[in-house]
């Protein structure tokens, strides 16, 4: 009986702490060629407290977690590390790193991004859907990952359309 107990605790502390399994541009890219899937692109830097406040208040959740790891290849970007990234055929890195820290890598350039955190999403042939700008919480997240995840932000086309969209959200992933 010990045992049993033991190893349902063991499931449910497993359930609880769902986290995302977060993975390189690289490497993404690779497993959509095997099995397209859209690819949720967070970007951030090391100095970023809204970064790390949306790692430990919005990504942190186990259910927002487990949405993304079934229905994205999410990936984790620091925009002044070094990391080599090869998108459409052009590779990109930072060749200032070491020269000057906390320069801009040259994909986050490419990607016209200038505010931490980003997030960008691509769809299953990795072209760029949307960028999403600036620190969200887990219900401003939820909408976005599920709208795109569906296709949803198709039908979106004006601003009424989305502030209807959001006035009328069902929320399915908060406690």
């Amino acid at each position: 009986m010990k045992r049993f107990l033991f190893i349902i605790f063991l499931f449910s502390a497993g359930i609880c702490s769902a986290q995302v399994n977060w993975m390189t541009m690289n490497e993404a890219l690779a497993a959509q060629k095997k099995q397209p899937r859209k690819i949720l692109f967070k970007t951030y830097t090391e100095t970023c407290p809204n970064c790390k406040w949306m790692d430990k208040h919005a990504f942190a959740k186990a259910e927002i977690a487990s949405f993304i790891n079934a229905n994205y290849y999410p990936v984790k970007f620091d925009a002044e590390g070094k990391e080599p990234i090869t998108y459409k055929g052009i590779s990109y890195g930072n060749k200032n790193y070491k020269k000057f820290p906390g320069a801009q890598h040259e994909f986050a350039e490419a990607m016209k991004i200038f505010e931490y955190p980003t997030l960008i999403f691509f769809d299953e042939n990795a072209d760029v859907i949307n960028p999403v700008p600036g620190k969200m919480g887990p219900k401003k997240l939820e909408i976005y990952i599920t709208m795109l995840a569906d296709d949803t932000y198709k039908s979106i086309r004006t601003g009424k359309d989305w502030a209807d969209y959001q006035a009328n959200f069902n929320y399915q992933l908060q406690d």
